[in-house]
């Protein structure tokens, strides 16, 4: 069974994933969403590596759970603006922000069959 820090890594890995597609689809976004996938492939690998540890005076699972929250609030915009989209940008955008809340709480905890 896999941790809530191990599960935020993967989701966090998977967001990077997604900002650079749409980094490679929209010149416009580029720039923000390549730094986006940066910031989320190293949150990966830190909550991944270290769950219990600290970056300055934060805790990994903290800053891990944060962008997990942040990733669901943008998919939530763009299923406000995506149709075709909207049903499943709304079931990740659930699912990140849960497992945002699991991780902050408690990093190494199991998700409960």
């Amino acid at each position: 069974m896999s941790t809530h820090a191990q599960l935020a890594g993967k989701l966090l890995a998977d967001a990077a994933t997604f900002f650079r597609t749409l980094a490679s689809q929209n010149e416009e976004l580029k720039d923000q969403m390549t730094e986006n996938a940066t910031v989320f492939d190293q949150m990966a690998q830190l909550i991944s590596q270290d769950p219990t540890g600290m970056l300055q005076d934060t805790s990994h699972s903290a800053l891990a759970g944060r962008l997990l929250k942040d990733a669901a609030g943008f998919f939530r915009t763009l299923a406000d603006q995506n149709e075709d989209i909207q049903e499943q940008m709304h079931e990740n955008a659930n699912v990140y922000e849960q497992l945002g809340n699991l991780v902050e709480a408690d990093p190494m905890g199991e998700l409960q069959d």
